[in-house]
């Protein structure tokens, strides 16, 4: 190496050590702050890296707060905060806050970013995951980008380091497409994640029918009204059936005739007592909808039509009234209640289960009794990847957040092993690699109001919502955008306010779509809007590869075969690669220009 080329490579590392520090600043459970500043050490890869081994952390410690130096900024800086699901604010506030908490502390990815003036600067959180809470704070018109540590809300001693790895972007990575980029990178090359062109070619995998097609869940069946409290036989309330599986054979006959060749349709409430009437228990299928006949005439139907059959199951909560009731799978706080869910359901009250004994003591068997019926598709788990893993205390079962992780993917993994696919309801990418498809990547855009425009109080530091996530799992895992996208593409529902807002939410974002019926009066819209999805469906193949503002009102996203989609939100035509964009419309613009 040329001497000229030694002291460039020592200036790199001097400057690199010198401008690479962090503010840890620890709170105590009696309310003293520390705050000391350390310089990172250099991960393999390049990265700064901070590491607060377990055993240095003492016992009396509420929480740890990690602040880069460039993840710091004032109000009127150029650039901007970014959060792992895409919420994005600019540095134009006085005070406030935006945090994790706001969605009982669900971070769909263990990253944040923030492009600041000088510097862009990108932050994962490699161990301690879920003891993590995600914040951007604004003080007198500064603003912070920082892990959050709950170290007394862990409810045991720490039982990994605390690790973050620290990347400064430059040129064209220096912004949230170079931090998704990033990250979907390091992801697939320690394979964590797979992309869906060699997914496909797995042996009758779930992902190879249903990649280019849609999802139709069949929902629900049946259900009980919502009433907090304990169930019994004597007080529980009366089943209300909304569809049966004969209605449900003549549904799929309809979609047939409609022009949909393929599509796969997901049943929610065929279990005992309805959706959400009974779990743990799925059996004996409800008998006021059809029960287990009807079932196997549904299953039969769909095989003869070409449509994949698959089931809508739960696996974290639980109730008295189900036949399988037992407080030897339910979770148990420190002091050794049981630990309840956050709210209720139509089998009232809620337990949170175990994942470990629940896995030892039910949970394949009762997978297994369900693919006896020869279902194939992605199983699909209500929430799974939509809540932060919880602990357990009970000294027969005990598990942290990160134990429950384990089990979590063990069962994602039978479910692999038993239909050929799994999927559940949000883009928690702890299950990145299991996962076929969501529902749904997160209920953000729904909080920001992004209809009537009003966002709630708790997003008053966000500024918009920007594909993120998409950039990092498009091309792996299939998705809708959000919540409040779901049940829109095309003109479906035909509603006055808003639907083309969400349709073109729902491409901007590389979504797939899904809806939910029960009323065979659906099937024409939802076949027309399977047919508006199908120009763009070859692009659920591609990485998303950049996103980017061509005008105030106008998007535009770049897919890695060189595919460009630009999505006209504004009132004027826009004229683009020689064409005119209509008001509220999108253009496709196919293959490299």
């Amino acid at each position: 190496m040329k001497l000229l080329d030694l002291l460039l490579v020592g200036i790199f590392f001097a400057g690199f050590a010198n401008a690479e520090t962090v503010r840890i600043i620890t709170r105590t459970l009696d309310g003293n702050v520390s705050e000391r500043t350390t310089e990172l050490d250099k991960a393999p890869d390049g990265a700064g890296r901070l590491v607060i081994p377990a055993g240095s952390i003492a016992d009396n410690v509420d929480y740890i707060d990690v602040v880069h130096r460039y993840a710091e900024a004032r109000k009127g800086d150029a650039g901007y905060w970014v959060f792992p699901r895409g919420e994005l604010g600019r540095f134009d506030k006085d005070d406030g806050y935006f945090t994790s908490n706001i969605w009982t502390n669900w971070t769909p990815m263990p990253i944040f970013g923030m492009k600041g003036p000088h510097k862009t600067i990108m932050g994962i959180v490699r161990s301690m995951r879920f003891e993590y809470e995600q914040r951007v704070e604004a003080k007198d018109g500064k603003y912070k980008i920082f892990p959050r540590f709950r170290i007394s809300k862990i409810g045991v001693k720490p039982y990994e380091d605390i690790i973050v790895d620290f990347y400064e972007l430059s040129g064209d990575e220096a912004d949230y497409n170079g931090m998704g980029r990033l990250y979907r990178k390091q992801r697939i090359e320690r394979g964590e994640i797979r992309p869906i062109r060699e997914r496909i070619k797995d042996a009758d995998s779930a992902i190879a029918y249903l990649w280019d097609t849609l999802t139709i869940r069949l929902h629900v069946y049946a259900s009980k009204p919502r009433r907090p409290g304990d169930q019994t036989p004597e007080t529980e309330p009366p089943l209300k059936v909304f569809m049966t599986f004969d209605d449900a054979c003549n549904i799929l006959d309809a979609f047939k005739a409609a022009g949909v060749d393929k599509a796969e349709f997901c049943n929610a409430g065929w279990t005992t007592g309805g959706y959400d009437g009974r779990f743990p228990s799925l059996f004996p299928i409800e008998p006021a909808i059809g029960g287990e006949d009807g079932f196997k005439k549904l299953l039969k139907k769909g095989r003869d039509l070409g449509y994949r059959i698959t089931c809508h199951t739960a696996n974290t909560g639980a109730y008295k009234i189900s036949p399988m009731w037992s407080e030897d799978y339910i979770c148990k706080k420190p002091d050794g209640s049981l630990l309840r869910g956050e709210t209720y359901w139509a089998g009232g009250d809620t337990y949170r289960v175990c994942l470990r004994a629940a896995w030892e003591q039910y949970i394949p068997s009762e997978l297994e009794k369900l693919a006896s019926y020869g279902i194939r598709g992605a199983h699909y788990i209500d929430v799974f990847s939509a809540i932060p893993p919880y602990p357990c205390f009970d000294p027969r079962h005990p598990l942290t957040r990160a134990d429950a992780v384990k089990y979590q993917r063990l069962i994602a993994k039978k479910c692999h092993e038993l239909f050929g696919g799994f999927s559940s309801e949000c883009g928690g990418d702890h299950l990145a690699g299991e996962l076929d498809y969501i529902n749904y990547v997160s209920p953000s855009m729904r909080r920001m109001n992004i209809v009537k425009g009003r966002k709630s109080k708790s997003y008053k530091l966000v500024d918009e919502i920007v594909p993120l996530w998409e950039i990092v799992y498009h091309g792996t895992i299939l998705y809708t955008a959000d919540r409040v996208t779901q049940n829109f593409y095309g003109d479906y529902p035909a509603t006055p306010e808003g639907h083309n807002l969400l349709t073109l939410k729902n491409v901007e974002f590389g979504a797939r779509p899904i809806f939910y019926m029960n009323n065979i009066k659906s099937v024409p819209m939802i076949a027309a809007c399977y047919k508006a999805y199908l120009p763009l469906r070859y692009l659920q193949k591609e990485f998303m590869e950049k996103h980017e503002h061509l005008d105030l009102n106008v998007v535009q996203v770049t897919y890695s075969d060189g595919s460009r989609i630009v999505c006209n939100y504004g009132e004027k035509d826009y004229e683009v690669y020689g064409r005119k964009i209509a008001p509220k419309s999108y253009e496709i613009f196919k293959g490299k220009l």
